[in-house]
């Protein structure tokens, strides 16, 4: 009677081995994962939790799932005029004026050789590295009573013109910070062209502002919702600005939030504040970004 043969033994530690080795390579593409719910997920659920809390002044924020510090934000015509619509106004002309700006440095920096390109683009970047308290400290000397401007302008022989503490004076100062966030993504987009794109437009009539509408402006386009995206969050959100240019007189909504927290000691209401704040940010960009949705598939018919 022959020997029944035996069946290959699976070699068990060696399959643990090759689990841990891959677990062990894998292990590091979850760190952001972790990252992110650590520091951004949890703070804004405490944050959340906050803002549906009880407010006494001497005690802590007791959570009770009330909504009345929303209803007293959304309700109340002084906080709608001095926060919200202040904090829309200020951040949409902003970004708008950035974007007109920065595309035009864009555009500027984008039609010159590499080696004059890469010098220029490092200097907007190295704009960026300066502290933005630095740089609003750099913009008061400019704007305050008796700065450069007021002084040149008496001069010259025209009336002064109040800057400082005044809505203009943050827009100012918002443009001036969201400009470079404009530029950078727009370098690389306006670059990349194919300037044959371009003599194809010239070789059929079109001059160069028709030529920059039908080509350049429409290719760019990606560029110009990074940019304007970029922009749009930070200066929503502008904390500094409001506090060192507007002087306590412009209120956008990030300020407000400050103030209760620190000031009023409103906890709870200063966190309705803030992730109003976050909801209004995400609604206004879920439209924008549906608008150029939309534009693009009209486009695309159309062609």
């Amino acid at each position: 009677m022959s020997p029944t043969p035996s069946l290959p033994q699976t070699d068990d530690h060696g399959g643990l081995r090759e689990r841990a080795v891959a677990w062990a390579t894998q292990a590091p593409l979850f760190v952001p994962f972790v990252f992110v719910i650590l520091f951004f997920f949890v703070p804004m659920g405490w944050l959340v939790a906050t803002s549906m809390s009880t407010h006494e002044v001497g005690s802590p924020p007791a959570f009770t799932g009330t909504l009345e510090h929303y209803a007293r934000f959304w309700t109340d015509p002084f906080y709608l005029e001095t926060a919200l619509w202040t904090t829309v106004k200020l951040s949409v002309a902003s970004t708008v004026l950035a974007l007109i700006v920065g595309y035009v440095l864009a555009y500027y920096i984008a039609e010159l050789p590499p080696h004059r390109r890469g010098f220029l683009t490092s200097m907007v970047v190295v704009s960026l590295s300066v502290n933005i308290v630095i740089r609003i400290f750099g913009l008061n000397v400019l704007l305050m009573s008796g700065g450069l401007i007021d002084s040149a302008l008496t001069m010259i022989g025209l009336p002064k013109v109040r800057i400082m503490y005044t809505e203009l004076g943050v827009l100012i100062g918002l443009v001036q910070i969201a400009v470079p966030y404009v530029v950078l993504p727009l370098i690389g987009v306006i670059a990349a062209i194919d300037p044959a794109l371009k003599e194809a437009a010239a070789s059929v009539g079109a001059n160069r502002i028709r030529t920059f509408w039908a080509v350049t402006f429409p290719l760019s386009l990606p560029g110009v919702v990074a940019g304007t995206l970029i922009a749009f969050t930070l200066n929503a959100a502008a904390f500094a600005i409001p506090s060192l240019m507007g002087g306590g007189r412009v209120r956008m909504m990030g300020k407000m939030a400050y103030d209760q927290a620190t000031v009023q000691g409103n906890f709870p209401f200063a966190a309705a504040v803030g992730i109003s704040l976050t909801m209004l940010s995400i609604v206004i960009t879920a439209l924008y970004l549906l608008v150029i949705s939309r534009t693009f598939r009209t486009a695309r018919k159309a062609a």
